[in-house]
């Protein structure tokens, strides 16, 4: 959250492409390969603090309100530290509903809607509530394939 408060706070603007984003990462600030920059984009996105909208990326969050020291640079193994864990199987629907709380969505709220999308498409549970994530404006690419995987072994 951090380094994604300080690229946009040194970017002065609130809304960029994701080509800027790697680019001023990489090129102007020298923070991380390009390349990186591209796999933190999408780490970002996944974990729900950056918003992407086609080719435009936005904070999910309020900027002004982290506490960015002064002359931050992020670690070196930042891609390293926050890549996600691999999970066990049955912990999908838990990693799921932990998401929409980060995102605001009460538990017995999320527990409630993804019954119901489940009931009335007569889908796996694990695909309603990816459903409803994704109909709140929540990023749901780093989950499909391990959604995928859970239902697939059934």
């Amino acid at each position: 959250m951090i380094t994604a408060a300080a690229f946009f706070r040194n970017r002065g603007k609130n809304v960029v492409t994701a080509r800027e984003f790697a680019m001023t990462m990489s090129f102007d600030l020298r923070w991380m390969s390009h390349g990186d920059a591209e796999k933190l984009l999408s780490l970002l996105s996944g974990q729900g603090l950056v918003k992407r909208e086609d080719e435009y990326v936005r904070p999910a969050f309020d900027v002004a309100a982290v506490d960015v020291p002064l002359g931050f640079k992020p670690p070196a193994d930042l891609l390293k530290r926050t890549r996600p864990k691999r999970m066990p199987d049955g912990d999908l629907l838990s990693e799921l509903m932990g998401k929409a709380g980060t995102m605001g969505i009460e538990r017995k709220d999320f527990i409630v809607s993804v019954n119901a999308i489940q009931k009335r498409m007569n889908i796996d549970i694990e695909v309603a509530a990816l459903l409803l994530l994704r109909e709140k404006g929540i990023d749901i690419s780093g989950y499909a394939d391990t959604a995928y995987g859970v239902i697939s072994k059934r």
